[in-house]
């Protein structure tokens, strides 16, 4: 309970700033929760956009895989022609002729070659160099002499027929008697093979690698295109936890496997785009805005040059206040002692009966202020119930709903005057 009235002046002050910072709390807190709605829209937009980005790249890896078994499986059925054939250098004249009928089925390979069983050349499409008459020493020869029946894909820096470095595609022909006769295969330069194993479509950005099973060093990398870069986006995606690209890989036939990595947001159409901008942005105006309302406040400083001087506080003058129940909430000051045992009670009822308290009844129901409104209160403990006197001031009060303000004490030898209204 405040004691004096300048300490009553102060309290009804510090509530109505106290009102001001709670109003500001609490649109603060709204704002809070509708940055943090914003917030998650934008990070679930940028989740299902990487998602279906992910989604997308893994289908192009199955349109990769799918090309090249295509392919894999023409080789097969044209290799599959050559079975049983007597691998001799007599017949190289018919198996040549045989294989240039062929040929056109294996695009987009251009060639067709075959080695017998001690990587001795026997035929090709193509022209043959000096060095390409024995292979037996070279890797890939003995790598697919070993794979019976089965296709075998390695890399190579001096493949037959000159074509340079690429992917030999191979496998083993057996001879009338079953037994393995030769080696048949084709050539994939690496501009061949790039372009079998690029889906039409690809995400520009995106990189390619192709490794062999048997090995760790890429076999081939490209990358498809140009990016474009997304570098807010991308930084919003590691806020949430995601990576920036995505990734997808498919095993092909024989022992290849292919991958590629592209950016997260290189598929996103103008309208996804957008969409994700403007919910960030308005995340971000949302948090700017909220550091702003919670922003450290200065008190203003008291202002002595443009309001006078408070008067003096007579002696006998002293605070009250009432709550919007009516009832008597704290005194300060000068108060009457036997005031102080009444707090908690209704103040209107300590009023005499007159036309004075009911204008101040009707002022605290109205919450219109009054002045030197001069009234009579019993006060608790006053011998056969006798009045005293007082010069009553107050004003509502919009935070507590109630009423404050100042009381004197009228001497006895001074006649009641009616107050105006």
């Amino acid at each position: 309970m405040v004691r004096d009235v300048g300490k009553t002046v102060t309290k009804a002050e510090a509530t109505q700033t106290g009102g001001v910072g709670r109003r500001l709390g609490a649109v603060a807190f709204r704002l809070l929760l509708v940055v943090a709605v914003l917030a998650g829209w934008a990070g679930f937009e940028l989740h299902a956009e990487r998602a279906q980005a992910a989604a997308q790249l893994q289908d192009f890896a199955a349109t990769a895989a799918s090309g090249f078994d295509a392919f894999i499986s023409r080789f097969t059925a044209v290799t599959g022609q050559f079975g049983g054939v007597a691998v001799a250098p007599h017949n190289r004249v018919d198996i040549a002729v045989r294989m240039l009928q062929l040929e056109p089925a294996l695009t987009p390979a251009e060639n067709l070659f075959l080695y017998n069983a001690a990587g001795q050349f026997i035929a090709a499409t193509l022209p043959l160099l000096p060095d390409d008459a024995n292979v037996s020493r070279h890797a890939w020869f003995e790598a697919a002499a070993a794979q019976v029946g089965e296709p075998l894909y390695a890399a190579t820096a001096d493949a037959p027929l000159g074509e340079g470095a690429g992917v030999i595609v191979s496998r083993t022909i057996g001879d009338p008697a079953g037994a393995p006769a030769g080696v048949i295969g084709t050539f994939l330069a690496w501009p061949v093979l790039r372009a079998l194993v690029t889906p039409s479509g690809l995400p520009p950005g995106s990189t390619i690698r192709l490794v062999s099973a048997h090995g760790t060093a890429p076999m081939l990398t490209f990358t498809v295109g140009v990016a474009t870069n997304h570098p807010l986006l991308d930084k919003a995606l590691t806020w949430i936890g995601e990576t920036p690209s995505i990734s997808a890989t498919a095993h092909l036939p024989g022992g290849l496997i292919w991958n590629v990595v592209g950016p997260a947001f290189t598929g996103l159409t103008p309208t996804q785009l957008h969409t994700v901008i403007w919910h960030g942005a308005l995340a971000a105006l949302g948090v700017v805005i909220l550091l702003w309302l919670l922003r450290p406040r200065r008190r203003p400083a008291p202002q002595q040059a443009t309001e006078a001087p408070p008067a003096p506080v007579p002696e006998l003058e002293w605070g009250w206040e009432i709550d919007s129940r009516g009832r008597l909430v704290g005194v300060a000051g000068n108060a009457p002692e036997p005031l102080l045992a009444a707090i908690g009670t209704n103040f209107l009822s300590l009023l005499a009966k007159d036309e004075r308290a009911e204008h101040l009844r009707e002022a605290i129901a109205e919450r219109t202020p009054v002045h030197d409104l001069e009234l009579a209160i019993i006060l608790p403990g006053s011998p056969r119930g006798t009045p005293r006197r007082f010069r009553v001031s107050g004003r509502f009060v919009a935070d507590t709903g109630g009423f404050w303000g100042t009381a004197e004490e009228i001497a006895a030898m001074e006649p009641i005057k009616e107050a105006a209204d």
